[in-house]
């Protein structure tokens, strides 16, 4: 669990909250048309520049930035010089009794190391590892563009909300009791704009970022390993490498 994640975005609307709680009724900052017009209007173009699968997807992905799932370090490290270990004094073939671990550990690391027993040619192997990881980069990345572009668009739509307040507010000049109504979705909608992008959208779309770059060297770990399998490197070797990919210290725990 990324406790930063929690603490930094609840954090972030508590402050809000309590400036605006300090400076009079926190009733007076909620207004649905500015609702609709910000968060729906922000949501509904957003769907718009991905196809809808993508879209729903990136909106969970929301899961990752909370709970990314990764090992520790130094534990995936023992595992996969373990499985060199293994291979180095038993062979390749007593490999296969474990394969199920590996696909458990990761679906992509199973599928590497079914080639790997099955004697194919590493370079093959290799071939079809960057296609996957071709695959799997697109999607992490389309992940975090979702949240990009409600960064984006969520202020955008927030501005929109402004000018048709404004226009409302000049179109009932002669009715004092419909300028208030008017300059308040002029005001709020702007306000929910910025709050959304900067307290939630672009510190979780950064966020996302980080994981797919670290779930990268993850994957490219296990293409290390396979490829150390094959050559017979030395287990110690292996291990300085992994440590020098994954950036653990030597004694760091």
């Amino acid at each position: 669990m990324d406790i930063s994640t929690i603490i930094g975005v609840a954090g972030a609307f508590l402050l809000i909250i309590i400036a605006i709680s300090i400076g009079g009724s926190p009733l007076a900052f909620v207004n649905i048309p500015s609702l609709l017009i910000t968060v729906g209007g922000g949501l509904a173009a957003s769907m718009t520049s991905f196809p809808l699968k993508d879209f729903i997807t990136g909106l969970v992905s929301v899961k990752k930035a909370l709970n990314p799932g990764l090992p520790n370090p130094m534990e995936h490290i023992d595992f996969l010089v373990e499985i060199a270990n293994k291979a180095r004094k038993e062979g390749i073939l007593a490999l296969e009794s474990d394969i199920d671990n590996y696909y458990q550990k990761d679906s992509f690391f199973g599928d590497l190391m079914r080639m790997l027993i099955d004697g194919q040619d590493i370079e093959e192997i290799k071939s079809n590892a960057e296609s996957a990881l071709t695959k799997i980069e697109q999607e992490l990345t389309t992940e975090v563009s979702v949240w990009e572009a409600l960064g984006e668009l969520f202020p955008a739509f927030g501005m929109i909300g402004t000018l048709i307040g404004l226009i409302q507010m000049l179109q009932n000049l002669n009715d004092p009791s419909a300028l208030g109504p008017g300059m308040a979705v002029a005001m709020i909608t702007t306000l929910y704009g910025a709050v959304l992008a900067n307290a939630l959208c672009v510190p979780l779309s950064k966020k996302l970022k980080y994981y797919k770059d670290l779930t990268m060297i993850y994957k490219e770990s296990y293409l290390l390993v396979v490829d150390a399998i094959n050559k017979g490197v030395n287990p110690n070797l292996l291990r300085s490498k992994l440590m020098a990919l994954l950036g653990v210290k030597s004694g760091q725990e």
